[in-house]
Order: C-alpha cells, then sequence, then structure tokens
C-alpha cells in the first residue's frame, strides 16, 4: 500500500504538463543597453523588466520567416503602467531600422487574468503579431515616464522543462514582482501535490487502522 501511495505521488510529479515558463531577468544597467534574447522567438520565454528611467532594449536574430509575438504583462494595479512597445528590424543597406509594428499605451486594453501556475494575477496586454523574415530585430519597452515593472513574453509554443525546473521559474517570476516565498503556495505546481500527499497521508494511515475499524464496527 505504502509503495503504491509513493508511485502515484512520483507518478504525478514527473508526468504532469501545464503552461511552462523560461523566465531571464534583465540585468542591463547602462542606459539603452541591447539586452539579447533567445534567438529561436517561437519558443515562449519570459524576460523581466525594470524601467528606472530609460527604455530597455531586447535584440534577437532569426534566419527564416516566422510569425513574431509579443506581449506585455503587469501586476495588476488599480492604474495600470502605460507600457509601450515597438519593434524594428535592423537596416543592412544604411544602418538604420525599420519599423516593424507597434503597441501603443493608448491603445492596450488590458485584461485580468489569475494564472494559477504562477500563483498571481496579472494585467496582460493584447499579443502583437507581425510576419518577418530573416535579419536581426529589436524591441523596445517604455512608458512616458519609464518607470515600472514588467514581463515581455516573447514566442507562444510551450515547453516541457520538468517538475522541478518549473518549481524554480514559478519562483524567479514571483521573486521578482516583489512576492515573497510563502506565494509559492498559491501555485498549483505546489499546492496539488501537497493536497494529494495529504490525500495519501490520510489513506495510509485508514489503511493501517482498517483492523479496528472493522472490529469496532462488526
Amino acid at each position: 500500500m505504502k509503495s503504491s501511495l509513493v508511485v502515484v505521488l512520483f507518478a504525478f510529479i514527473f508526468t504532469t504538463t501545464c503552461q511552462a515558463y523560461n523566465p531571464s531577468v534583465n540585468t542591463t544597467i547602462i542606459p539603452y543597453q541591447v539586452f539579447v534574447a533567445d534567438s529561436d522567438i517561437e519558443i515562449q520565454a519570459e524576460y523581466l523588466g525594470e524601467l528606472t528611467g530609460d527604455p530597455q532594449m531586447y535584440e534577437f536574430t532569426t534566419g527564416v520567416s516566422t510569425t513574431l509575438k509579443l506581449r506585455i504583462s503587469q501586476l495588476v494595479t488599480n492604474k495600470p503602467i502605460p507600457f509601450s512597445l515597438i519593434a524594428v528590424k535592423q537596416n543592412n543597406k544604411n544602418a538604420g531600422v525599420v519599423e516593424i509594428g507597434r503597441l501603443r499605451a493608448k491603445d492596450i486594453e488590458w485584461v485580468e487574468e489569475k494564472d494559477k501556475v504562477i500563483g498571481l494575477s496579472l494585467l496582460n496586454s493584447s499579443v502583437f503579431e507581425a510576419e518577418i523574415g530573416p535579419g536581426i530585430y529589436r524591441v523596445e519597452v517604455s512608458t512616458p515616464e519609464n518607470f515600472g515593472l514588467y514581463q515581455l513574453t516573447i514566442g507562444d509554443q510551450p515547453t516541457t522543462p520538468g517538475y522541478f525546473r518549473t518549481l524554480k521559474d514559478i519562483r524567479t517570476i514571483q521573486k521578482f514582482f516583489g512576492k515573497s516565498i510563502f506565494s509559492m503556495f498559491g501555485s498549483t505546481y505546489v499546492y496539488y501535490p501537497l493536497g494529494i500527499i495529504l490525500l495519501l497521508v490520510l489513506m495510509l494511515l485508514t489503511w493501517r487502522k482498517r483492523d479496528l475499524i472493522r472490529k469496532k464496527y462488526a
């Protein structure tokens, strides 16, 4: 009985799949310093940044034609921070750039969504999409005053990094937004296994006392 319960728990941990995360914290400290993003822009990745007086710039390179998908997220507040983003392509002919498109703050309708995996309520922008070809691209995130915490999501194809790696990624996002370690208990990746453990313990105790229970009601 005991071994069977352990098998059930480990089967849950190692076979559970859900929306996975691939967060990176933007650690640039020099104004307008470029943060190089993962080149595989189809794979979903979260870039966590804080504006401290200047816009932040992300750069990626693609060797194929694909669809660029971008989204900005922030913590839920009474007054959302007016983030904007612009995507450009480097023009090799004249060393300039060509605008691909932008999300303007005035056009964004922030949608509140409870992300049960990371245990946070976020305001999400609409998804910016653009068909792009091979080349070097940059995405700039800004606000009128250039202050505030945000999450820039590039791509939408999920990955499956595994249970414990996902726990680490969840904590990275929570910590970035100023949440304590106790916030981990708000994640389904934590409280579901805890619930299973509690249920298994109760079942084990009941199994061990089955003879006493049988005699009591005989």
